[in-house]
């Protein structure tokens, strides 16, 4: 079923790996992609420590960026290329590790696989050494909620569980020794990291689709081939594997009718019911939606779908509803940092697309001083625009390659909506100047929103990034009032 759906989808171009445990021994590596959030780490470490013959280590920044990550490495035996990637690396290495920020498009992939060279991803090699239960969580938002709050639960429950994927400055490589056969193992999955589950056709043991929105249409053809890449999140499960999918969502309605899993669940946080995919007529009511103490009406899907993966663990619900009411959410996602003079400041950096924009503008009935802006992932963002001048008071935006033609979506939904274009100002280059605006222009009883609704990158290293040095300055400035 799996390799029909990849062939129909244009995944056929993606070679099988060998499903070897000491594929690595006596082999040439390459990690393609160090990066600065603990994966590219993680695998050289663990090619090191597999045997293999030599690690080589190359990434397109230099050596005082990548600094914090090679220091990590100290006395490994590693070769460095930094600053630039040659070819004939790629050529002459066994095994190219793809990082997950790498599209699979990059011409240094095509040289290494027209050179029959094997090309993977870490969470593959994760997959195969794995001894315990995996739980997979994916989709365009929510899946870091899911994640968190699903571990969360287990770890209120005593299962001692263990948290990565694209989590970042997680080394889930580095989790590998710890793990047994009883353990759970909870992975966020993104879209790059799930290319990687195709190459080993594997899946995890629990499945979690969470919706399937516009969003990286920069890097596939379609939205239909973004769902694609993420299928593997189930494509390649069997028939004593858990999935659940978000009923309310076309797309994942439509995937779970795909699904191979014995038992596939269907959600729906619009009904607050959940039903097995061949029990339709047999409704599961959503117990724990009084205990949220989470901002946001989508975080009631979220809590949802952890909590009826929780029930296919085995959770009780008792223990269930008391680590639902002690979630206090996730970094960088409608995170309240700070209350100064009456003036809520909220970081909700991991906003990188305008749908998640919305979201959050939708989760405050207070007045709003919005800071958005970034780069650009060639989506359409005139629904946040329009939300945004509807929802906010006062609008300051960052620079990036996409906030000029934000600005212009702004102004144009601001005549339409009749109020004044003074409301919006910037780009700003510099996220200090942007915040004495917004503390500025805020009035007590507001809330000032960091929810760009683009990338980073450019200003910041990574959304990460962004939202902890918006964190540092909001708890800089001054004021007598508690911090969390």
């Amino acid at each position: 079923m799996g390799a029909e759906l990849d062939e129909r989808d244009g995944w056929h171009d993606i070679r099988p790996s060998p499903d070897d445990p000491n594929g690595l021994r006596g082999r040439r590596v390459l990690v393609m992609g160090l990066g600065l959030l603990g994966g590219g780490v993680a695998t050289a470490r663990y090619a090191v420590t597999q045997g293999a013959a030599e690690v080589i280590v190359t990434d397109l920044r230099g050596p005082e960026l990548l600094a914090p990550s090679i220091a990590k490495l100290e006395g490994l035996p590693i070769r460095y290329v930094l600053g630039r990637h040659d070819t004939a690396d790629f050529e002459q290495a066994d095994v190219i590790v793809r990082n997950p920020n790498v599209r699979r498009d990059s011409p240094y992939l095509a040289a290494a696989l027209a050179a029959g060279r094997r090309v993977e991803m870490e969470i593959a090699w994760f997959f195969r050494a794995c001894r315990g239960h995996i739980a997979g969580i994916t989709g365009t938002r929510g899946k870091s909620t899911t994640t968190t709050l699903l571990h969360h639960i287990l770890t209120v429950a005593g299962k001692r569980p263990y948290l990565g994927g694209n989590l970042g400055n997680i080394e889930t490589l580095s989790l590998l020794p710890d793990i047994t056969a009883d353990d759970w193992v909870v992975l966020e999955l993104g879209n790059w990291m799930l290319e990687g589950l195709h190459t080993v056709r594997r899946s995890p043991h629990l499945a979690i689709f969470t919706n399937l929105l516009p969003d990286h249409l920069n890097a596939y053809d379609s939205m239909d081939d973004y769902g694609e890449a993420k299928s593997s999140i189930f494509r390649y499960q069997r028939h004593d594997d858990i999935a659940l999918f978000n009923v309310d969502n076309a797309y994942t309605q439509r995937y779970g009718q795909q699904a191979p899993a014995g038992a596939v669940w269907y959600y729906s946080p619009d009904q607050r019911v959940a039903w097995l995919r061949d029990q339709p007529d047999v409704k599961h009511a959503f117990a724990y939606a009084g205990a949220i103490k989470l901002r946001g009406a989508h975080n009631l899907g979220n809590v949802q779908a952890a909590t009826l993966a929780a029930e296919q663990i085995g959770i009780d619900g008792a223990t269930i509803a008391r680590a639902v009411a002690s979630f206090a959410g996730v970094p960088h996602r409608l995170e309240v940092v700070r209350t100064i003079g009456g003036v809520t400041w909220v970081n909700d950096s991991a906003s990188t697309a305008p749908v998640a924009g919305v979201a959050a503008l939708r989760s405050f009935e207070e007045p709003v001083v919005l800071i958005a802006g970034g780069n650009s992932k060639d989506l359409d963002a005139s629904e946040y625009a329009a939300a945004a001048v509807a929802r906010t008071r006062h609008i300051i935006l960052l620079a990036g390659n996409a906030s000029d033609a934000f600005a212009e979506l702004l102004r144009a939904a601001a005549r339409e909506q009749g109020h004044s274009p003074d409301q919006i100002e910037g780009p700003y280059n510099s996220l200090p100047h942007a915040i004495e605006r917004a503390r500025a222009v805020a009035s007590p009883g507001d809330v000032v929103l960091l929810s760009p609704g683009f990338t980073s990158f450019g200003m910041f290293l990574n959304e990460f990034d962004r939202g902890d040095q918006f964190r540092a300055l909001v708890r800089a400035l001054p004021g007598d009032e508690p911090q969390p």
